[in-house]
């Protein structure tokens, strides 16, 4: 009989642990749900988009993921009531229960990846209304993964060449510069498949460019004078919106400027987990060598080709819209636990609050995950110096607060209304608008189970004691945030949703990897286990990513030759810009409804007081009861719809209220109200 160490505790509770979860997740989901249910769904959609199936309530999905959460902390609390009552074992019990776990743990992943050869998405994920399959990882790069696992291991046991290895990588200046070098050369690599200018825009592939315009409206917005949380309800970035609007407002209003200004966010992004990397492996070449994995993970191709794709590099709404803010929050915790700093943290929190004011579904996470991965690295756990942390958080938060608060009073002369966070997470994940079903089974479990095992390796270095401590703090908060982001996908659970969770997958199948070779070489026999074959998997499926890098060639052709995505779409904004001119004022307060339109508001020197970007933003009765009372408060009277974006019954809507149809051109209607 012999106590069990921390790993083998969770090895040993985890099967267990999650048959309960199981369980408690289809028992408790529906009844879960019922109550989720009163205080949700109460949007009035319009009668054509709940025609068009775009609306649909999915509270037990969401009630069986909240319960889903609980799967890491009941592999917590069981471990932990197990480490204190040091529990005995015989050592061919404890064998035989961890190698269940771990037998579980392998026929999971190995049915789920399979899974996605098999499944169908049917008519309602496609555009063009046709099933389709998503085959994220082909049977070739599977078979590389297996092979690139299968070199680490060897060379992993074999101590030349890990001696090799170590002083060839030996940390200098020169190597250094050189991997760092490296690392932004690959970003810039990579960067240059989003970049556009006004021109190219109309070139870039169809969903990129109808993304565009829901983005690009939340600076121009500001500029024309409203405020994010004041008076123009933002869907992506609160404060990234001023930021750019602030670069536009110094540099020019041109896309070129925006477009600049949002690849040099997402640089220093990825940088920051460069400089994570490098701080946990203490080998700029190691560092490098998960970086690159991990960045062309994170830019994975949603659909091509590959000289002009869609992917998370050009949708700036996630990088940096969304991850920016995590992943310096990320560095900055393991620059704090590396360095066992005894300063305040509430400048961190300060941060963190900040970049949960900015987008709440990523925002609030990465809050959540860097109080826990400090609290993992606290060498100190008694209860009263976890509420000194606590209350360093809520100083941070409130410091926040009165941040924004001072911003938007500058701006605005008004104070926020920080209800208004909640405007579109209510819309979708409340009220159901764009939601789809999640599959029953498929990848995004492997990306669950994921974030699940850097919890649970953190769990296990946080009891084990000292050792590793920046790098349990970086697993926890890993294994954090992807559980709270995750919540992006469980809403609209299509497969490109789950390719923009790919990001902080490939980071934590990294930050595995590391915590699998250090445990590996520390290792008398240096034998590898099944679970550390498996990460060393993931991290080799991450690897051969590296083959969608983008070549600086084909971003340069096109950028000169590639077609617009639809005849005309080249010459819409100048058309859509003239036709608005025509028919307003300069001065005038009007509520323009068209794509791009407070850029287009800005240019011809009108106030466009639509609280929203477009008319695609406005799903419900009420948004657009609220964009009529804002034109009303600001003394307008006209209303611009561009042409085909006009439903029927909100045509009718407005007749109802008062709005008479006024002049219609070719791209443009004009709609007068009755005061």
């Amino acid at each position: 009989m012999s106590v069990l160490t921390a790993g083998e505790l969770v090895w040993l509770v985890a099967l267990p642990c999650s048959l309960v979860l199981i369980a408690l997740v289809l028992l408790l989901g529906p009844p879960l749900g019922r109550l989720l249910a009163a205080a949700t769904g109460t949007a009035r959609f319009w009668p054509q988009v709940i025609a068009e199936g775009r609306v649909r309530q999915e509270d037990t999905e969401h009630a069986r993921y909240l319960l889903a959460l609980l799967g890491p902390v009941l592999i917590a609390a069981a471990t932990l009531a197990l480490a204190r009552t040091r529990v005995r074992l015989s050592r061919a019990a404890a064998v035989a229960g961890a190698s269940a776990s771990r037998a579980a743990l392998i026929a999971f992943v190995v049915a789920a990846v399979l899974y996605q050869h098999r499944f169908t998405y049917d008519i309602a994920y496609s555009s063009t209304e046709t099933p389709f399959r998503t085959v994220y990882f082909s049977w070739r790069t599977l078979l590389a993964a297996l092979a690139i696992a299968g070199l680490c291991a060897a060379a992993l046991r074999s101590r030349s060449v890990v001696t090799t290895l170590a002083r060839l990588g030996r940390e200098r200046t020169a190597t250094r510069a050189l991997a760092l070098a490296a690392a932004l050369a690959f970003v810039v690599l990579w960067l240059m498949a989003a970049f556009n200018t006004d021109t190219t825009l109309a070139r870039v592939h169809e969903d990129v460019w109808l993304n565009a315009a829901f983005w690009i409206d939340e600076p121009f917005a500001v500029l024309n004078g409203q405020a994010p949380l004041v008076d123009f309800h933002v869907q992506y970035g609160q404060l990234w919106a001023y930021l750019t609007a602030g670069v536009l407002a110094l540099f020019g209003t041109t896309f070129t400027t925006y477009a600049l200004t949002m690849l040099a966010g997402t640089a220093g992004a990825l940088l920051a987990v460069f400089a994570t990397f490098r701080r946990l492996t203490a080998n700029s070449l190691l560092a490098l060598a998960l970086f690159l994995p991990f960045v062309a993970t994170s830019f994975f191709m949603e659909e091509g080709p590959s000289s002009n794709r869609y992917a998370p590099v050009n949708l700036f709404n996630e990088f940096p819209i969304r991850y920016a803010g995590p992943y310096v929050l990320l560095w900055l915790v393991v620059r704090r636990l590396d360095r066992a700093s005894g300063r305040s943290p509430i400048p961190l929190f300060l941060l963190a609050g900040l970049v949960a004011v900015n987008n709440l579904e990523f925002g609030i996470p990465a809050l959540g995950a860097s109080l826990l991965a400090l609290a993992v690295g606290e060498p100190d756990r008694s209860p009263g110096r976890l509420a000194r942390l606590c209350g360093s958080a809520l100083a941070g938060i409130a410091g926040a607060t009165l941040a924004v608060a001072a911003l938007t009073l500058a701006v605005s002369g008004s104070l926020p209304d920080f209800e208004w966070l909640t405007t579109f997470p209510r819309l979708f994940g409340g009220d159901g608008f764009g939601l789809l079903p999640m599959p029953r089974f498929g990848l995004h479990l492997v990306v669950y189970a994921t974030f699940a095992g850097a919890l649970a390796v953190a769990l296990a270095k946080a009891v084990a004691g000292r050792e590793d401590v920046p790098l349990a703090g970086a697993l926890a908060w890993v294994g954090a945030f992807g559980l709270g982001a995750g919540s992006y996908f469980v809403g609209r659970s299509h497969p490109h949703v789950l390719i923009d969770l790919f990001s902080v997958w490939a980071l934590a199948v990294g930050l595995l990897a590391v915590a699998a070779v250090r445990a590996i070489v520390r290792r008398s026999t240096r034998r590898p286990s099944l679970a550390e074959l498996l990460v060393l998997a993931g991290f080799g499926v991450t690897a051969c990513s590296i083959a969608q890098t983008p070549m600086p060639w084909t971003q340069l052709d096109r950028l000169r030759e590639a077609p617009p995505v639809f005849p005309g779409a080249e010459a819409l904004p100048a058309l859509l810009r003239q036709e608005t001119a025509t028919l307003v004022h300069r001065g005038e307060a009007v509520a323009v409804l068209i794509r791009e339109g407070h850029r287009i508001a800005e240019d011809v020197g009108i106030r466009d007081v639509a609280p929203y970007a477009n008319i695609e933003a406005m799903v419900s009765v009420e948004q657009w009861v609220e964009t009529v009372l804002a034109l009303r408060r600001a003394g307008g009277r006209r209303l611009l719809v561009q042409q085909g974006g006009l439903q029927p019954e909100q045509s009718s809507w407005l007749a109802s209220v008062g709005f008479s149809r006024g002049r219609t051109l070719s791209n443009v209607i004009e709609f007068q109200a009755p005061w």
